[in-house]
């Protein structure tokens, strides 16, 4: 038997054996498995680039709920808790990325989170 007819017979074995496991109801699925992973490793930069254009946008909102803060734009609680949703989300993704430049919204940050604390220490949340 040469090497030829061994790989075509183990390649034609290990086919109907996928095959067989994708059709029996199991939790095993290797061809949807497959399919995820290279599904995957082709959309890796395109999966980056929407998440740097989500930090951005959530960078956006901090600045700009801190520049109403600054103006004296009362806010509810609901609105301070999404907004402090948006900067867990924003330093999550500068921890994983060293190189998102981040100095943009330091001080809007520290700002905000002295506002809430204030907010929730005087129940002063507009109502």
């Amino acid at each position: 038997m040469s090497l030829n007819e061994l790989i075509m017979g183990g390649g034609g074995v290990l086919l109907a054996l996928l095959t067989i496991i994708q059709i029996v109801p199991i939790k095993i699925n290797p061809w949807s498995r497959i399919a995820r992973t290279i599904g995957r490793a082709m959309n890796v930069e395109i999966m980056d680039k929407l998440n740097e254009s989500e930090a951005t946008d959530a960078r956006y909102r901090i600045i700009r709920f801190d520049d109403e803060i600054r103006h004296h734009v009362k806010h509810t609680e609901e609105h301070f808790n999404q907004i402090m949703s948006d900067i867990d989300e924003y330093e999550r993704y500068c921890s994983t990325h060293p190189a998102y430049k981040n100095s943009k919204a330091v001080m809007a940050i520290e700002n905000v989170r002295r506002i809430y604390q204030k907010c929730r220490k005087e129940n002063a949340f507009l109502v």
